[in-house]
């Protein structure tokens, strides 16, 4: 049985958000004839914003020509801007979900601020309808405790303290503000066309979902954190998220699952590095370990003659790299959250 995690959810304020239509791509023959923008969904930044801005710049991701930004969560801790990130995530509009690191920075923070009248102190958002019943979920999670942020001189090298409070101290109130007011879901209604390659509905998510259980009755801690799903006790049709990588993604059972229903829903994520970038058939993992030298990654969505397509573009991680002390491929669950 996995351990209990010690981690807590600071309260939520929305759960689920519905993308703005203003941000949908649609038919160029729709609307009056206007010119469409492109959905860009990246995975973890980590803090990494060279890496993001590169990989903007080769997607020529244009704001002022309808192009909106989506990141999949764990846009800070561990690399060395996540203050810049933010700062850039606003200038361009973008939405993002909640993952484990800005959950891990956000209780940090309410440490740190423990006057009540705080904005960002729990109790202070204790009356949200929105707040897990149980903010100690039963999944081992990952609390963020990973690696130094690196300096000039060198790759750092993961060391098992925290970097969460480190981080929450140099985040100004607004950026603190903006993590906080962070969906869990982000669902995108795609509009009716003949041909889609996503399906019919877009879900964002950090980690994960469960396949079989509603939107509305996911677990919380689980959407920031799973990675794998286990049988629930006597019953091999009913899964239990997990954060262990298990020797299958739970994009498995998801795919399975999304086969036999008539509306398909696609589900982008991020979170599981050990695996990088995952390409089911109605879910996409796009955590492909930038933050340790490797790849950050994004979908580019858009729609042409009435058929919305999407395809994958990366670009090589152009920041200092994180170095844990044991490999991503080794499957070392400190390094991969």
């Amino acid at each position: 049985m996995p351990t209990i995690s010690s981690d807590k959810i600071f309260p939520i304020t929305t759960f689920i958000s519905d993308l703005p239509t203003n941000h949908i791509p649609f038919p160029s023959s729709s609307e009056n004839g206007r010119v469409s923008g492109r959905l860009v969904v990246v995975g973890d930044v980590h803090g990494m914003r060279k890496s993001l801005e590169a990989l903007l710049d080769k997607v020529s991701f244009d704001k002022n020509k309808g192009d909106h930004l989506i990141l999949v969560g764990d846009l800070v801790n561990k690399g060395p801007e996540s203050a810049g990130v933010i700062d850039l995530a606003m200038k361009l509009g973008a939405s993002a979900v909640r993952g484990n690191h800005e959950n891990a920075v956000l209780n940090s923070a309410a440490g740190i601020n423990t006057t009540k009248d705080s904005p960002l102190h729990p109790e202070s958002l204790s009356g949200s309808s929105a707040v897990a019943e149980n903010p100690e979920a039963d999944l081992p999670g990952d609390n963020a405790r990973d690696a130094e942020i690196p300096d000039k001189s060198g790759p750092a090298t993961s060391t098992g303290s925290s970097t969460s409070q480190t981080t929450a101290s140099v985040l100004a109130k607004h950026q603190l503000d903006w993590l906080a007011a962070l969906p869990l879901i982000l669902r995108v209604k795609l509009p009716h066309v003949p041909i889609s390659s996503l399906g019919d509905t877009l879900i964002v998510v950090h980690a994960g979902l469960v396949p079989g259980i509603s939107l509305e009755e996911q677990d919380p801690h689980a959407i920031m954190h799973m990675r794998s799903l286990v049988c629930a006790s006597g019953d091999d049709d009913k899964f239990m998220p997990a954060e262990v990588p298990g020797e299958e993604s739970w994009v498995i059972e998801w795919d399975r699952w999304q086969d036999r229903l008539a509306s398909k829903t696609t589900v982008i994520f991020g979170h599981d590095a050990k695996r990088r970038l995952q390409r089911g058939k109605y879910a996409i993992g796009l955590d492909s370990g930038c933050l340790y030298g490797h790849q950050l990654s994004a979908v580019v969505i858009g729609v042409s003659n009435k058929e919305i397509e999407h395809h994958v573009i990366q670009v090589e991680c152009v920041d200092v790299p994180i170095t844990p002390t044991v490999s991503v491929e080794q499957g070392d669950n400190t390094a991969d959250g």
